[in-house]
């Protein structure tokens, strides 16, 4: 008869530890992320800018289950991810809102600008012509920050469609995923130049509205992008050969295990 008694701790296989604590450290990622949300639903007394608030505070629960159901399942990461890009998209459009409302709305922002000194551009794009202070400076940060909103969910239907397709293989770069990778890569990194942008000009007046912008900032790139370009290094990692395959799992499918499990430990941080 099968004895559990006589099954000791190492003879546990590593993957059913890393799923055991991915389970438990999701269960914390919703503990904490629901316990915000209902503070925030209990005192809503500014819905104009709580509802972003809390559209927001779902992000890292989310990205938690998804990245469970991922390491759980067997190459449904490109399925499911679709659903979990399309709300980081969706995060993103909400933490600028959320910024344009704490300052009193877009005019606000704009006549806000363009009583500010005119700065020159961040690095690198510090030997370029500044954009002018107000109207120019606004739209072209949030033109930069939305083109992201709109680029990373067509990028994640492009990759759906490819997987269902057969064409889409994340351990080649001669596929379509380097094509969207590319793509996304590019608008990822336009955007977070943007949101720094802004950050830069606006940093003074956040900092009378709300406690903490650069944390709030930090945060929200933390989620969206670290976790991007997280996925980019460990594809690169997985190019290059340096993951071997086991006996149990191909190199593609450790490498997509791994990505989960600290996106997992990552989302308890950042919740």
């Amino acid at each position: 008869a099968f004895d559990l008694s006589k099954i000791t701790y190492a003879q546990i296989p590593l993957h059913h530890w890393a799923w055991l604590t991915a389970v438990i450290l999701v269960v914390i990622t919703w503990a904490i992320s629901l316990s915000m949300i209902y503070r925030h639903l209990e005192r809503y007394d500014r819905p104009d800018v709580q509802r972003y608030v809390v559209r927001i505070l779902f992000m890292a629960p989310l990205y938690a289950l998804d990245a469970l159901l991922s390491l759980t399942f067997n190459n449904v990461s490109p399925y499911i991810n679709v659903f979990r890009d399309c709300y980081e998209a969706f995060t993103v459009y909400n933490f600028l809102k959320m910024l344009f409302e704490l300052l009193g709305g877009e005019r606000a922002v704009i006549s806000l600008m363009a009583a500010k000194k005119q700065i020159k551009m961040p690095f690198p794009l510090h030997w370029t012509d500044p954009w002018v202070m107000g109207d120019e400076m606004f739209y072209n940060v949030k033109f930069g920050v939305m083109q992201y909103v709109l680029v990373i969910p067509v990028c994640a239907l492009a990759t759906f469609v490819s997987a269902f397709a057969g064409a889409y293989e994340g351990s080649s770069w001669y596929t379509m995923d380097l094509w969207i990778q590319i793509v996304a890569c590019c608008s990822a990194t336009w955007a977070i130049y943007c949101l720094v942008t802004f950050y830069m000009i606006m940093h003074e007046d956040l900092e009378t509205v709300t406690v903490n912008p650069l944390g709030k900032f930090l945060v929200i790139k933390g989620v969206v992008f670290w976790c991007f370009f997280q996925h980019i290094l460990l594809q690169f990692v997985l190019l290059i050969g340096y993951i071997p395959a086991t006996q149990q799992f191909t190199a593609m499918r450790l490498v997509d295990a791994v990505e989960q499990w600290l996106i997992c430990f990552e989302m308890v941080v950042l919740a």
